[in-house]
């Protein structure tokens, strides 16, 4: 009797396991049925849509692994193989990845709100532009743009031209001394500039032994790897690795540095308040046009409670002008380096134009930039072939009818930039490198967004203008003294990678030699 009680009892508690095992599956299932069913459109639209084999759950996940070249190489692998538009599951997440540019012109002014994915930049960005939700973007965007007029970028280019030679006296340590990664003696050059002009403190960048571009570059290719490494985006996982321990030091460092900058700068203009006294207009209206750049606009306007940035956000919009002025513009910077190197015969072409316009010893006028055509065409190129980003993402709020298709809200739209740039559909030969493209009647043939390296719409770049002189003014003096040559043979030699930036996989191989002319 006891033994049938104990068997009893067993058969119970096993029948108790089975019911709970049962009322947990069909939980799950009817949790699954609910989310497909409210999922239910964005289903069938991507039914409609090519795109790679998706796994249960995890989606294409698989094919973002390995090294930032490997990802890169499986994105543009995906452009090359499904034109136009196609679909990608991204975990339970939907992206359309788009390379027509009427499929630009409609969704880059209609979608402002950037990709969540976005949100591990704002690690180190904090809330700036390029993180920012909409409403805010449109709220510091106002407030920054009209510290980006011409008249305000004119008077920076005796800073542009100080700048620009002391890059060439660091450059000599390197002349006739082989192959080098010209990158962070540019980025070093780029980084004094942003902070003397828009921030108009001095660092010293190329003559210290500063950091701060290597940091960006790094934490720029970490962030990288959280958006597309899926388990990455678990921040309990992610804080197990050796990444986030290297991740979090250079987040100190790095806003070690930009809090350095704000400190100084609000210094500067506390002690200014002491010996001017006030006008009825505010602090700038006596001083010269040229001091009323970003970092000292957004501080006059600091304790104005409607406008003012907080403290936390104006660190955040320094950090984001920063890492953007300085790392984006030296990254062209060195894909022209490259390409002046490959095509000897159209450095002499620019080496022509700048010394007749602007002779051999004097610095560069901002009269002088506006007539540098061919320069501008050159880089141009550069940016054609390659764009500071090869791909950008904005989410979608709402339904948008591009034509062929609607894109549902809820998905994202991944910009395929570098695709439709080298589209021989658009570009015959394209990589064929000719700066002609952009002569007026060329450009004029073309749609507007087959050329869009500065993005397009309300949330593109705020400072196309500023890089572009910075860009002249650096050739300028750096063609003037040096010739640049390159081991590269030709653009396809050119591996790619990105660490939210394009950069070669090899670096950027150059080597210059003393002008003899």
């Amino acid at each position: 009797m006891g033994e049938f009680s104990r068997i009893s009892s067993k058969h119970y508690s096993w029948t108790v396991l089975e019911l709970l095992l049962v009322a947990f599956t069909c939980t799950f299932l009817i949790w699954c049925a609910q989310c497909l069913w409210r999922r239910r459109k964005l289903y069938k639209s991507a039914s409609q849509v090519p795109g790679p084999f998706a796994l249960p759950f995890i989606g294409c996940a698989l094919y973002f692994l390995g090294s930032p070249y490997d990802i890169f190489s499986s994105i543009m692998m995906m452009f090359n193989k499904y034109p136009r538009i196609f679909k990608v599951w991204f975990g339970p997440r939907l992206f359309y990845a788009i390379s027509d540019p009427k499929y630009f012109e409609i969704l880059l002014p209609t979608c402002l709100r950037k990709e969540p994915l976005y949100d591990k930049a704002r690690m180190i960005v904090g809330d700036g532009l390029f993180t920012a939700l909409v409403p805010k973007w449109k709220k510091n965007r106002k407030m920054i743009a009209p510290t980006f007029n011409q008249k305000i970028l004119d008077n920076f280019v005796e800073i542009f031209n100080e700048q620009a030679e002391m890059l060439v006296q660091q450059l000599q340590k390197y002349c006739g001394k082989g192959e080098f990664d010209v990158f962070h003696v540019i980025s070093k050059c780029t980084l004094d500039t942003i902070c003397e002009s828009a921030m108009g403190v001095k660092v010293n960048a190329q003559t210290k032994n500063a950091e701060y571009t290597k940091w960006a570059d790094r934490i720029m290719e970490i962030i990288f790897l959280r958006i597309f490494v899926f388990w990455y985006h678990y921040d309990n996982i992610f804080h197990m690795t050796n990444l986030s321990k290297e991740c979090q030091e250079i987040i100190r460092n790095m806003k070690g540095f930009s809090g350095k900058v704000v400190r100084e700068k609000k210094k500067a203009f506390e002690d200014k308040l002491k010996d001017i006294e006030y006008s009825n207009n505010g602090y700038f209206d006596n001083e010269p046009m040229k001091r009323k750049a970003f970092l000292d606009y957004l501080i006059e306007i600091r304790n104005d409670e409607k406008k003012g940035l907080s403290e936390e956000e104006l660190e955040d919009e320094v950090n984001t002008f920063i890492i953007a002025g300085s790392d984006t513009t030296a990254s062209t910077i060195c894909f022209a380096f490259t390409m002046l190197g490959l095509h000897q015969d159209l450095q002499e072409k620019v080496y022509n134009e700048i010394t007749e316009i602007i002779g051999h010893d004097r610095p560069v006028d901002p009269s002088d930039l506006p007539k540098l055509k061919y320069t501008e065409r050159f880089i141009k190129e550069t940016l054609r072939l390659f764009p500071i980003a090869g791909i950008i993402v904005r989410a979608v709020d709402e339904d948008v009818d591009i034509g062929d298709y609607i894109i549902p809200s809820g998905c994202s739209v991944v910009f395929g930039i570098l695709r439709i740039q080298t589209d021989e559909k658009y570009w015959p030969n394209p990589f064929k490198f000719d700066p002609d493209r952009f002569l007026p009647d060329e450009t004029a043939k073309r749609h507007p967004c087959t050329f869009v390296p500065f993005s397009y719409g309300p949330r593109n770049c705020i400072g196309p203008r500023y890089a572009m002189m910075v860009m002249k003014t650096i050739l300028s003096h750096v063609l003037r003294r040096y010739k640049i040559h390159t081991s590269y043979q030709s653009v396809k030699d050119i591996s790619l990678k990105a660490n939210l930036v394009l950069r070669p996989k090899d670096g950027y191989k150059v080597f210059i030699e003393l002008r003899k002319d």
